[in-house]
């Protein structure tokens, strides 16, 4: 079974998310949005405190917020294994260029396409015990992926559908009409009772989301 502890990182409020096998202790890090130095000791300590083993790095989309900690996850666990999909890296500014466009003046590390497994629909990453699906959402991010997991009943969505509302599509190569559809291909089919951990906001659920949410 695998359990999940939500971080909220950023000036954005970024959720980071550690995902982990609670047999095999094995865990991923799902888009590291820590942007300081407290922000990194925050995520490093408790995969201390848990004894965890970091083997997955996985980047729902590329936007600054979402991969601002990407570059200290590689450091750290020199090991770990990203993964991404290509046409964010094709089509996207990279990250630290969206930061100076949006006028932030920080740091940001860049990580290149190289660093990354390149992933797309129907590919399975194994972690633990159980296997995680990738599911291609695009509409907020050219690029987008989600990550689900079957057995535990989760769904990471990243910026593409979240608690009573959907990503914003005013980013580069967003598409409002692509994303709604995207969601509910991808999303609306999946069990009701799966549980949607977003990349900003609270959790809901794919059944809460097609009763209430106005944009399905």
């Amino acid at each position: 079974m695998l359990k999940i502890h939500q971080f909220v990182f950023g000036p954005v409020q970024e959720n980071t998310y550690v995902l982990y096998d609670e047999d095999t202790r094995e865990a991923a890090i799902v888009d590291p949005g820590c942007m300081r130095h407290s922000e990194e000791e925050k995520l490093r300590a408790f995969i201390v405190e848990k004894e965890l083993s970091p083997q997955l790095m996985l980047c729902t989309h590329q936007h600054f917020d979402h991969v601002w900690g990407a570059a200290y996850v590689l450091r750290t666990w020199a090991s770990i294994s990203a993964y991404g999909n290509r046409i964010d890296f094709e089509q996207l500014p990279l990250p630290s260029e969206q930061l100076r466009g949006y006028g932030i003046p920080l740091p940001l590390e860049d990580v290149p396409m190289q660093r990354y497994t390149l992933v797309g629909q129907g590919d399975t990453i194994q972690l633990g015990r159980e296997e995680l699906r990738v599911l291609f959402v695009p509409g907020h991010a050219p690029g987008h992926i989600a990550f689900y997991a079957p057995d535990s009943g989760l769904l990471l969505s990243g910026d593409t559908l979240l608690l009573g509302t959907i990503g914003r599509t005013d980013f580069w190569y967003g598409d409002y009409d692509q994303l709604v559809t995207s969601i509910r291909e991808q999303y609306l089919p999946l069990p009701d009772e799966t549980i949607v951990f977003s990349g900003h906001g609270e959790e809901t659920t794919i059944g809460y989301e097609r009763q209430h949410n106005p944009f399905l």
